[in-house]
């Protein structure tokens, strides 16, 4: 059974050590974006830093509007951090324009992170354009081939890999080998919107009972299952990268690190009010 107790923060976590950063967008409702990442990484014990692409206006159902942030100031906010912090774990989220994307490119081929993880964030759950276009091309082209892991989910996989849609397990994990030959180490599909699976043996459809994501390093695939839980949560997708690279960040493996953070997500969404 899951218990839903407040979670808090480690008494003895050293906030001078454990950086991590979190470069996306903000959320006013903290449900998602930077202020829920930071939220995330404070439950594993990591000082978390923040670096804002955007400010947008938004509640817990819909975007109103965004205002991206000059990609020569996210640089210069990453620069500044980096004269007083060691960062070995960076994750992305909203990058909201391709000057931002290709910025960060750049930056990361000459500072070597040792963990970067993106949450491909494109459009938001409402229909609002997130991320222009040029800006995915240039995602898919340089940043990506300087990935760790890559989460989306079956919205996003299908723009990344040029699908037009992602609907069933054996589809995942076609999306799945598409977007690692774009580079990224790994690739994690989330599965929370397959709302029905399909029999290989019969072809015949049936109610998705479970939250199925599926992680490949270009040789496996391996499965994570989770209960399917019937809420429409705000910012699902930013607690489980956030909570990947938290995990990366306390020395995790990526298997365990991923396993440990659905685990935690399910539990967040479980104790939604």
């Amino acid at each position: 059974m899951i218990q839903c107790q407040k979670t808090r923060p480690d008494p003895n976590a050293d906030p001078n050590a454990g950086a991590i950063l979190t470069i996306a967008g903000t959320d006013p409702s903290g449900g998602a974006g930077i202020q829920r990442d930071i939220k995330t990484f404070r439950d594993f014990g990591l000082n978390g830093l923040s670096v804002i692409t955007a400010l947008t206006a938004q509640n817990q159902k819909k975007v109103k509007a965004v205002l991206p942030v000059p990609s020569a100031f996210v640089l210069k906010q990453i620069k500044t951090l980096l004269e007083e912090h060691d960062i070995d774990v960076i994750k992305l989220g909203m990058l909201a324009r391709a000057g931002i994307v290709a910025g960060l490119a750049q930056l990361f081929t000459k500072t070597k992170f040792k963990k970067i993880v993106i949450d491909p964030i494109v459009i938001s759950s409402s229909g609002y354009p997130l991320l222009d276009k040029k800006g995915i091309s240039v995602l898919k082209k340089h940043l990506l081939p300087l990935t760790t892991i890559v989460t989306p989910n079956l919205h996003e996989a299908a723009i990344l890999a040029d699908m037009e849609e992602v609907s069933t397990v054996e589809e995942m994990k076609e999306v799945a080998k598409k977007i690692k030959r774009l580079g990224p180490l790994y690739v994690l599909v989330k599965g929370g919107h397959l709302k029905e699976v399909r029999s290989q043996k019969s072809g015949v459809r049936r109610k998705n009972e479970k939250a199925i994501d599926i992680l490949y390093d270009g040789r496996e695939f391996k499965i994570f299952e989770a209960k399917r839980i019937a809420k429409d949560v705000h910012g699902t997708g930013c607690i489980l990268s956030s909570a990947i690279a938290a995990g990366l960040a306390k020395g995790l493996d990526m298997e365990d690190a991923v396993k440990k953070a659905k685990i935690y997500t399910t539990r967040i969404i479980s104790c939604a009010s």
